[in-house]
């Protein structure tokens, strides 16, 4: 928490007591001070004018010593001499909190004014709910009221393992974009998880753009777009095997998924003393966790928890409030769009002129 200082010094001024001698803090006459609980509020009044006037917090709107307030407040020193202070150390608001409060002066009526305490907010950003917390929220929404069943959970956990799946199938996870690197190697045209562990990815659900790198120059590397093509494609391919350097590529999207490059590597473009030379990089969305123990946190960034808590309430309603399932469907599919809108990449939009060639036909 906080320590702050305030100097206070007297002289005349008006408020909504009348005009007269006034607490002036920081140089303004008598402010409505906002106190926050658990910080620390020391009231400087070593200023000569201060002499005779000691500030003090009283919980009476009349600003005077009737039910004066003292916790966590201690005075020192004389006001008006060197080291004169009022300290307050505001209630934190876990304990007994602070009522309202108004400063004053203990010999003359109306000097101060209110000294409102506030609570403080959180300072973090971390909310993360537990699978049990979620799975609460969306029994909640269904209307299904009381204790869970271990049936229940366990069903719930199998409905958004099963819900998460469905974002896979929609490409419902932007955050999940991860970049690979693979060592090219010569004349290899099939690359998986089983070839390569150390750097093919064994999470991928599916790949997205794919380049080849010429790394030779670490400090100038050359980055060549690759073309994605469709199994007819591939198959169409006369000679699979023929060298060169690498310009489609075909994803086999099985359990295990494969990458098939076309052309197969030419020993100009791979090398086996130095890997990292020659790369095969795509971008691929990787695979949701699947759901774990109920105190577990799920696999799912923060601007999603809005979609997801819908999505299995939906879900649940199926088995345990159909009646429910249309209004409940309706909100969990409005939850995603704005999800996946905030879940774009907000890039430019360009506009590529039309070239025209000779008569521009």
């Amino acid at each position: 928490m906080a320590t702050i200082t305030y100097t206070v010094t007297v002289a005349s001024g008006t408020n909504q007591y009348g005009t007269a001698n006034k607490f002036y803090i920081n140089g303004e006459v008598s402010p409505v001070l906002y106190l926050q609980e658990g910080n620390t509020y020391i009231f400087d009044q070593a200023d000569s004018s201060n002499a005779t006037h000691i500030l003090a917090f009283s919980t009476n709107p009349n600003n005077s010593p009737v039910a004066a307030y003292t916790t966590g407040v201690t005075t020192t020193g004389t006001p008006g001499s060197a080291g004169a202070k009022t300290t307050i150390v505001v209630a934190p608001v876990r304990t007994t909190g602070a009522p309202l409060l108004f400063y004053y002066c203990t010999a003359h009526a109306g000097m101060g004014n209110t000294a409102q305490t506030i609570s403080p907010t959180s300072q973090t950003t971390e909310f993360n709910p537990q699978i049990d917390e979620v799975i609460e929220e969306a029994f909640e929404r269904t209307g299904v009221r009381g204790t869970r069943t271990g049936y229940q959970l366990r069903s719930a956990r199998r409905s958004l393992n099963i819900m998460f799946q469905e974002w896979g199938n929609r490409g419902v996870h932007l955050w999940k974009v991860k970049l690979a690197k693979i060592p090219l190697v010569e004349g290899q045209a099939e690359y998986n998880y089983a070839s390569d562990s150390e750097n093919f990815p064994n999470d991928i659900d599916s790949v997205l753009e794919a380049y080849h790198r010429n790394n030779s120059t670490p400090t100038a590397p050359v980055d060549i777009a690759l073309t994605k093509i469709d199994r007819s494609a591939y198959s169409a391919t006369p000679n699979k095997l023929t060298k060169g350097t690498p310009s489609q590529y075909y994803v086999e999207r099985k359990l295990n998924p494969s990458v098939f490059l076309y052309a197969t590597p030419s020993s100009s473009v791979s090398s086996t003393t130095t890997p990292s030379n020659f790369q095969f990089c795509f971008y691929y969305l990787s695979k949701i966790q699947d759901v774990g123990d109920y105190n577990n946190t799920s696999d799912v960034v923060n601007r999603f928890y809005p979609c997801m808590m819908s999505g299995l309430a939906y879900y649940l309603s199926l088995k345990y409030s159909p009646a429910t399932s249309q209004e409940l469907e309706r909100r969990y599919e409005s939850e995603l769009l704005r999800a996946l809108d905030a879940d774009n990449q907000g890039t430019s939009t360009f506009i590529s002129p039309q070239t025209f060639y000779g008569d521009g036909i």
